[in-house]
């Protein structure tokens, strides 16, 4: 199984940091109205979160060499790592000033990405076979 089966939607991202969400337009002005969701007006843009959740998926599925999330808690809680660590990656790619405040969101998705890779890592490899043709 491909980790972009089960990676998150830019749209499960968008839930973890609404405030992210808000339109280039809105930022400098008056209280900037969050969307929800990254369009291609947002910073970032939905094509970069793409491209993070696709980062973010490889690092997560290179913990487990060789396997897949095999069940369906399993592909959850994977697309939760994935979507904890492409949002640290948001984080970072906005304010590399601020990636080493113990309390800075990119600290907070960090650990949440950790100890969710973490416990997956091993749940997979002590639970799921080999993929076709793993190692």
């Amino acid at each position: 199984m491909a980790a972009t089966d089960w990676a998150p939607s830019p749209d499960y991202v968008a839930a973890l940091m609404h405030t992210r969400t808000r339109g280039r337009d809105s930022i400098a002005a008056t209280a900037a109205r969050e969307l929800g969701r990254f369009t291609a007006n947002t910073r970032p843009t939905l094509t970069q979160v793409q491209r993070l959740i696709e980062l973010a998926a490889g690092e997560v599925a290179s913990h487990f060499p060789g396997r897949s999330p095999c069940t369906p808690d399993l592909e959850i809680a994977a697309g939760a790592a994935v979507a904890y660590r492409a949002a640290q990656l948001v984080e970072a790619s906005l304010a590399p000033e601020r990636t080493n405040y113990l309390g800075s969101a990119h600290e907070a998705y960090r650990t949440l990405a950790d100890d969710a890779i973490r416990a997956l890592s091993a749940a997979v490899i002590a639970g799921c076979p080999l993929d076709a043709g793993g190692s």
